[in-house]
């Protein structure tokens, strides 16, 4: 059974199977919608202002957010502004699959109730599973095997995590692993970003997109390729 957490015009908030967040309507047409685009973020760090001007500025034009993890109170305060801001409101996905990771708890308040987050989610997009997960449980700082292996005993042909804060694309055996990199704390001299993704019925396609920071915060975002 679902948990209700509120309803406003705009969203309903509310959990489902995985903690999934949406209406059952929004996530079963998910499953099946096809050309999908996924705004996938992670390791915000409490980093809320950089992660809202992502929302509004690519939110409205994707079918779901997906969060990897640290970070999950930005998607409380996220769902807190959208109920009084209707612009934002209004570029909010209508479905959200958010993970916590290791520096996150598993539960988060909000105004009316508690969001509850999962560890990892199998989400399903236009026919395909998609994996979604930290990452620090299957050791990503030394590679994505272990994150292979699990993909292997699932139906999910696509993973996405976070926890290493570096943006990499990587094919293991028949599967994709994506890690969008941090939009607050990235790492290995890379610049702030997260991905787009798109999910047709035969492939992923994903592009990255860089963030260049000024003094009152994000001044331009421009896809770029990490390697």
């Amino acid at each position: 059974m679902p948990t209700y957490i509120g309803l406003q015009s705009m969203i309903e908030i509310s959990q489902h199977a995985q903690n999934i967040i949406g209406s059952h309507d929004a996530i079963a047409a998910l499953e099946t919608k096809d050309h999908a685009r996924l705004l996938v973020i992670s390791d915000s760090h409490g980093r809320y202002g950089t992660f809202e001007s992502i929302v509004r500025g690519y939110g409205a034009n994707c079918d779901a957010l997906i969060f990897c993890g640290d970070g999950v109170s930005d998607i409380a305060n996220l769902l807190y502004t959208a109920k009084s801001d209707k612009k934002l409101a209004a570029c909010v996905p209508p479905v959200i699959a958010a993970v916590h990771g290791n520096c996150d708890p598993s539960s988060y308040p909000l105004d009316k109730g508690t969001l509850y987050f999962s560890g990892m989610i199998e989400l399903k997009v236009n026919g395909r599973g998609i994996l979604i997960t930290h990452g620090h449980e299957q050791g990503v700082d030394y590679g994505v095997e272990t994150l292979g292996l699990e993909m292997q005993v699932s139906e999910c042909t696509t993973a996405f995590y976070g926890h290493t804060h570096v943006a990499r694309e990587e094919n293991f055996k028949n599967f994709k692993i994506v890690n969008p990199g941090s939009c607050s704390r990235p790492r290995g001299g890379q610049p702030a970003g997260f991905a787009i993704a798109t999910v047709e019925k035969t492939f992923v396609d994903i592009a990255f997109i860089k963030m260049e920071m000024g003094s009152d915060g994000v001044t331009e975002c421009k896809i770029w390729n990490p390697y």
